[in-house]
């Protein structure tokens, strides 16, 4: 017959220790919205990781830092136009970067299959979540619910990052320019995506 004292040391498990459960902490709330408006807190935030992107030379068309009303008026004049939605993701309900899908102006009939990424940003302290997919994936159901057949991207040869999404996607690199931009006193290639939706 077993002692109590057999019986506890039956109970414990291996190692002979008892050890707590490991709780693992909640992962980061991630969403992408497509908004018509801003308020004020959004045009704040969005004007600030912009800022972030053009700091680090990457994924944005400015070189030099635009003044702050430069930057607000900007991103107001963007929800304004029919042909341009706005995609705004956000890491714990901070606004992390953008991205724009625009469609041809109703007088280009014969264009009017296609639609355009363009500005298609995550800041840098947002990465590594898989928001950016989440925001590229979101804009393409938007553009096939919207009539788009066909999706283009292009992207500076150096920008890694947005190559690798798009390429995540699904598009197709269809062409090389080599004179795409001028940074720093230098030309950098880019590339042309597409990506047929029907």
């Amino acid at each position: 017959m077993m002692s109590k004292n057999n019986i506890e040391q039956a109970e414990l498990p291996l190692g002979g220790e008892f050890s707590e459960a490991v709780v693992q902490p909640p992962g980061p709330r991630l969403d992408v919205q497509f908004v018509e408006y801003l308020d004020n807190v959004e045009l704040m935030q969005l004007c600030e990781v912009t800022r972030e992107s053009i700091s680090v030379g990457e994924s944005f068309n400015w070189i030099n830092m635009p003044e702050e009303k430069t930057l607000e008026n900007y991103w107001k004049g963007v929800v304004l136009m029919r042909e341009r939605s706005l995609f705004l993701p956000r890491l714990d309900g901070q606004i992390a970067g953008s991205c724009q899908l625009v469609r041809p102006p109703a007088s280009n009939e014969v264009s009017a299959f296609r639609g355009e990424v363009v500005n298609f940003f995550l800041a840098p302290w947002a990465r590594g979540h898989g928001l950016a997919k989440e925001m590229i994936s979101r804009v393409q159901d938007y553009a096939v619910v919207h009539g788009c057949r066909s999706l283009e991207f292009s992207v500076r040869s150096d920008q890694l990052a947005a190559i690798s999404v798009c390429e995540w996607l699904g598009m197709e690199r269809w062409g090389t320019k080599k004179r795409f931009a001028f940074v720093n006193n230098q030309f950098i290639s880019g590339y042309f995506y597409t990506k047929d939706l029907d």
